[in-house]
């Protein structure tokens, strides 16, 4: 009877740690759908000054030199797995980092975050196909659902797709294949997520570097010594890439990819919000209504997810 006792209490509390860390997971991805949501304005501010390439190298450079000092003592002692994964990831984030920023430059800040969501559509399918398994109706139904509120939210009279909608579209399935991939390569190994992420920034360094010296090499480019282009540039480094990632990969084992695509899924409505309050622009009631559509359609899909980790 004792050991029974003893068992459910033991049950107990590794029920209420699961769901501890399931909130602050989600807590600090919703942190960092607000940092992404900030970044479309923050990006094409410096994407006018520098070439893509050329900024992409210096915004990862200095994330790497930050990060360098903190995980540099444990490269030695890094098992082969976590190189490659290190390798893998940065390709992805690469991909995703170039479509993305050259799909900022050529194409409006609205079009832009409604693509980039279509991850949240994209990632049940990729984890589909990876996996063999149907992610089920009820996920398929919240994610279209938030599409719809997105598409409410972001999208301003007539849509088309040009040039940069078309990198932003691939971007946003590259970030679909990531969510995927982090989940299924991090799984049951014991990798240092903070040397795993470094590698990634340097990997994602040494190919834009290489991008910029190949296609960019004939465009002259003076440093600009102003308080907020180097503002920018930091908080881009900083908090939109070596925060905002190092929180994804860390925080993806403790959650689904689905659902950290659901709750990304929000960086539109916080697109948004920093374009009424840093870019002067209004909001519609009909994009008022697309938010809150993101909003609940977010909730759901934790629900769903929730009930499934209970059975």
């Amino acid at each position: 009877m004792a050991l029974l006792e003893k068992s459910s209490k033991l049950n107990a509390l590794r029920s209420q740690h699961f769901k501890k860390a399931n909130w602050t997971a989600d807590l600090l991805l919703l942190l960092v759908a607000i940092i992404w949501g900030s970044t479309y304005i923050t990006a094409k501010t410096v994407v006018s000054v520098y070439p893509v390439f050329l900024f992409l190298f210096l915004r990862f450079s200095l994330t790497v030199l930050m990060m360098a000092p903190f995980t540099m003592r444990e490269y030695r002692r890094l098992p082969k797995d976590t190189w490659f994964v290190g390798f893998i990831l940065g390709l992805l984030l690469f991909s995703i980092y170039s479509f993305e920023t050259i799909g900022i430059f050529y194409t409006s800040a609205s079009n832009s975050s409604f693509l980039i969501s279509l991850c949240v559509v994209l990632t049940p399918i990729v984890g589909g196909v990876v996996y063999k398994k149907y992610p089920g109706n009820a996920v398929i139904g919240v994610v279209l659902l938030s599409v719809i509120g997105t598409g409410m939210l972001t999208i301003k009279g007539e849509f088309h797709l040009n040039y940069g909608d078309l990198m932003i579209l691939a971007a946003a399935l590259m970030r679909a294949i990531q969510m995927v991939y982090t989940k299924k390569l991090t799984t049951g190994k014991e990798l240092d997520s903070a040397a795993l992420t470094t590698i990634q920034m340097a990997v994602v360094t040494v190919l834009t570097g290489l991008v910029s010296l190949i296609m960019e090499r004939h465009t002259y480019v003076t440093l600009h010594s102003t308080w907020q282009f180097w503002g920018i540039t930091l908080y881009l480094a900083i908090f939109g890439t070596l925060f905002a990632f190092y929180v994804q990969m860390t925080m993806i084992r403790l959650t689904s990819p689905v659902r950290v695509g659901l709750l990304l899924g929000t960086e539109p409505l916080f697109g948004a919000m920093f374009a009424v309050l840093i870019g002067g622009e209004s909001m519609t009631g009909i994009a008022i209504i697309g938010g809150v559509i993101i909003v609940t359609a977010t909730y759901w899909g934790r629900q769903i997810e929730l009930r499934r980790q209970k059975v």
